[in-house]
């Protein structure tokens, strides 16, 4: 099924293909008179503005994929953000409850507030922050997975500990990265 924007593109397409053969036929044998002659230059015209639509045609098929883009990587990134969001206030609330040392809230903190920028914070319609913006969802899972392996008091938990300080550095750079795209 096609999308009104695709179907505007294809008839464009279609129409500046029939205008191209139209002054190709024309132009197979020299025209013999002015009035021949007048009729390739408006068909020329004709061509041209064919081209022009198709241009815009073109362009808007573009943003509406981009704004499909946008809509579902808005959509997505709020259910990546769940994990960078709800991991650390868990987390937090063993840290109140004295279970976990204090120490720990030099990881929750900017995982934390990566979470909220992940799922809070706008998301421009250009294809590279939207990238971006998907890849720190990403990142932000994973780096609440890493936090909740380390809380458990296991052997791997130094390993754990050390993924989860790597993700948040991860996260972090991959939004500041996202910030810095024009």
């Amino acid at each position: 099924m096609t999308t009104p924007a695709q179907h505007d593109r294809d008839l464009a397409e279609g129409r500046v293909a029939r205008l191209k053969q139209d002054l190709r036929d024309g132009l197979a044998t020299p025209p013999a008179d002015a009035g021949e002659m007048d009729r390739l230059v408006a068909a020329a015209h004709r061509l041209l503005d064919a081209e022009l639509a198709f241009d815009e045609a073109k362009r808007r098929l573009a943003d509406a994929e981009l704004e499909a883009r946008h809509a579902a990587t808005q959509r997505a990134v709020v259910y990546f953000a769940a994990a960078p969001v709800l991991v650390p206030l868990v987390a937090g609330a063993l840290v109140l409850f004295e279970v976990l040392s204090p120490v720990w809230l030099l990881a929750l903190v900017p995982l934390f507030a990566a979470g909220l920028w992940l799922g809070f914070g706008p998301v421009r319609r250009a294809g590279a922050v939207i990238r971006e913006r998907t890849r720190a969802a990403w990142a932000g899972s994973g780096t609440a997975g890493c936090l909740a392996l380390a809380l458990f008091p296991w052997p791997g938990s130094v390993v754990g500990t050390i993924l989860t300080a790597a993700g948040i550095a991860g996260t972090g750079a991959l939004l500041w990265r996202e910030s810095r795209i024009p």
